[in-house]
């Protein structure tokens, strides 16, 4: 089986699926799965070094950048994609469209359509009405218009939850999948040694809260560092921790409410770190604490728990039933009472966090890691997929 995987970026710090690909391609190709990851150079920072218009073996898996035009570089516009979708798409047998907003993705599915190939669209938290609400006017139209096929010709939609599903603002016809995000295996599998962090981060003299995600007004760093403040009164022994890169100057605001509050002292921002200082703080945390508004997967908290490291989160992220059932997560509202007092039962509760420790790597190994999520991908392709022998759609 040959498969086609578009998505509009991976630098890491566009955070989501950009992360998450580059795993996912790998455990398809390590699976026999032939699999190629169409994206494109673009980058917060200005552009991924990257051979172009070319195939690339990075990681084991194949890749094909394209470079994204300036000129309309906010909807990811790479013209030489078109070319590279045109000449080889109906290789393929399915074609995975990750994202709903962007030139790679409604290339993809008109080459796509034009071709015959079947393809499945993964909307990665879009239609969630939190993001919805987001320039809806505009997200309409164009789901009306440029961006109807998506909508209209996927033969499968992929929700990363059942409550990704649940509450999407438009319920395609067609059938609906559930398929987590996954953690790659052989990047988590060596635990860093504790004090590792630490090491390279002094500043922090004591036990600490962690925060890890891009500084962005959706993931609730504003209740955080409310509710930190709140904490800290009774506990001057704790610190917290805010990991990750920022997105449009957010974090410049949020280091001035520290400093209104008072806790700047005690609040690290470390910016993005490496995937070595990323493991190493989950292992020297206390908690881990994620108070999104909005949050469609949030992958870090399974990398918590891959860990062992126990989490407090909003009923606003979307896996927070699974993690709760498995015995790994205070669930809290997204209010500063609520988010003060969830992180201060679970501090309370050396029990609690003794389950998240035993269970969690445990909960991460059978059903969040892309060697156990694979398999029942590759199963979901087949049903749909155009089958090289016969040329046309298998019927689910």
């Amino acid at each position: 089986m040959r498969v086609l995987q578009v998505v509009p970026f991976i630098s890491p710090e566009f955070g989501g699926p950009s992360v998450a690909l580059p795993g996912l391609a790998r455990g398809l190709t390590e699976a026999g799965v032939d699999t190629t990851l169409l994206t494109t150079d673009a980058d917060p920072s200005g552009r991924l070094d990257v051979p172009l218009d070319r195939r690339v073996i990075r990681d084991g898996a194949e890749y094909i950048f394209h470079h994204v035009l300036t000129i309309g570089g906010r909807y990811g516009v790479a013209p030489t994609m078109l070319r590279t979708l045109r000449t080889s798409v109906a290789t393929y047998d399915v074609v995975h469209i990750h994202w709903l907003y962007n030139f790679a993705c409604i290339a993809a599915a008109r080459a796509a359509i034009a071709a015959a190939v079947p393809f499945v669209v993964q909307p990665n938290g879009s239609l969630d009405p939190h993001q919805f609400r987001k320039n809806h006017v505009i997200k309409r139209v164009y789901l009306a218009t440029v961006g109807r096929p998506l909508l209209r010709h996927a033969a499968a939609f992929v929700f990363t939850s059942q409550q990704e599903r649940d509450l999407a603002v438009h319920r395609p016809r067609c059938p609906a999948w559930i398929v987590p995000v996954g953690l790659d295996g052989a990047s988590f599998g060596k635990r860093p040694p504790l004090g590792a962090f630490r090491a390279a981060f002094p500043a922090v003299q004591g036990p600490f809260l962690l925060f890890l995600g891009r500084l962005d007004p959706k993931k609730g760093l504003d209740l955080l560092i409310l509710a930190f403040a709140r904490i800290a009164r009774a506990r001057p022994e704790l610190w917290l921790v805010v990991a990750g890169p920022d997105a449009g100057g957010y974090g410049l605001e949020i280091r001035r409410l520290a400093e209104r509050l008072g806790v700047e002292r005690r609040v690290c921002f470390t910016g993005m770190l490496s995937h070595e200082l990323k493991l190493a703080a989950y292992v020297d945390a206390e908690l881990f604490v994620l108070p999104s508004y909005a949050e469609n997967f949030g992958a870090v908290i399974t990398e918590a728990l891959a860990y062992g490291l126990p989490v407090v989160i909003s009923n606003r992220v979307n896996i927070w039933r699974e993690m709760a059932e498995a015995g790994g997560a205070v669930v809290v509202e997204c209010s500063v009472e609520s988010v003060a007092a969830g992180i201060g039962a679970a501090l309370a509760d050396p029990d609690f966090r003794r389950r998240a420790a035993t269970r969690g790597p445990a909960l991460v190994r059978d059903a969040y890691t892309w060697d156990a999520i694979v398999p029942k991908l590759v199963e979901k392709y087949a049903s749909v997929a155009v089958s090289p022998s016969i040329g046309e759609p298998h019927v689910p």
